[in-house]
């Protein structure tokens, strides 16, 4: 069978504030390896795999294979640089990827306590209570039964997040079309720039530069695959709000490993939900 990817939305209207989608990723085939690298996202996702296991070599390399362990948990959190992934065949995974700030409405303690690694593959948090809801999710190949159980298992397991501070900071971000500094995003606020930055240390597990430049970097990244005509990186540049073409491609350089001319060669769209990996060849 081949490899297959499939992006879904959340049913419930509500979840969708805090769930952008789900992802089903899945192949058959035996002995088979699919590898690629993927990119930092400010929508983080926790991902389950059944009956495969995951181990990391380091903050940016995992391997993982099929084995007889049930499921698998992993988050990404918020990354500073490009990841790559090598998973054998066959395996089964699901992608639960978050609105920013959507895992905090879903967790009874800080994210920096929970994790502390760009990557972990031991984020046990949902693992008590999810494991009867993820039987049935494997036992049907409707997909619109799988989100309508991930559905219910989320709304179930909604307690909400209170830092609206925190909360309108990440929306000005996103929503700036040019870029703020740090100092000017706490005087938008009125508020404190050391509690600025203990907020997003405490609930992000990043800084607040760390999360603008990232913005930054995905925006432009959206802004170029979603583009018929696409534009030149000089002109990219300028409408992302780098300071010179020369900052804009030592900052992709920084993040991908690679200059953005050929950052945007090899990246690959998969779903309809703005996942982009570059799959080795």
């Amino acid at each position: 069978m081949k490899d297959l990817f499939q992006t879904y939305k959340p049913i419930s209207e509500v979840l969708r504030n805090y769930i952008s989608y789900y992802y089903f990723h899945s192949d058959k085939e035996e002995n088979k390896e699919t590898a690629f690298t993927y990119y930092p996202n400010y929508k983080n996702a926790f991902t389950i795999y059944k009956n495969s296991k995951m181990e990391l070599f380091n903050e940016s390399h995992s391997i993982t294979t099929p084995s007889k362990c049930g499921y698998t948990y992993c988050y990404a959190q918020l990354m500073r640089k490009f990841g790559k992934a090598q998973i054998q065949s066959p395996f089964n995974k699901i992608g639960v990827v978050f609105q920013p700030l959507g895992i905090n409405h879903f967790i009874r303690k800080n994210l920096s306590d929970l994790i502390s690694s760009q990557i972990s593959n031991t984020f046990n948090y949902f693992q008590e209570d999810i494991e009867k809801s993820l039987d049935k999710v494997y036992e049907t190949d409707i997909i619109e039964e799988k989100v309508k159980l991930l559905d219910s298992y989320f709304e179930n397991a909604f307690v909400g997040f209170k830092e609206e501070k925190l909360i309108n900071a990440v929306q000005l971000i996103i929503a700036k079309e040019s870029k703020y500094s740090v100092q000017s995003l706490a005087d938008n606020l009125n508020i404190n720039r050391k509690t600025l930055l203990r907020l997003f240390k405490k609930h992000l597990n990043c800084t607040v530069k760390e999360y603008i430049d990232l913005v930054q970097f995905r925006k432009a990244v959206d802004v170029y695959q979603n583009s018929d005509l696409k534009p030149s990186l000089t002109v990219l540049a300028y409408d992302m709000a780098y300071y010179d073409q020369s900052e804009f491609i030592h900052h992709f350089h920084k993040i991908t490993g690679v200059n953005p001319k050929i950052f945007f060669h090899n990246l690959v769209s998969y779903g309809d939900k703005k996942t982009y990996w570059s799959p080795e060849k």
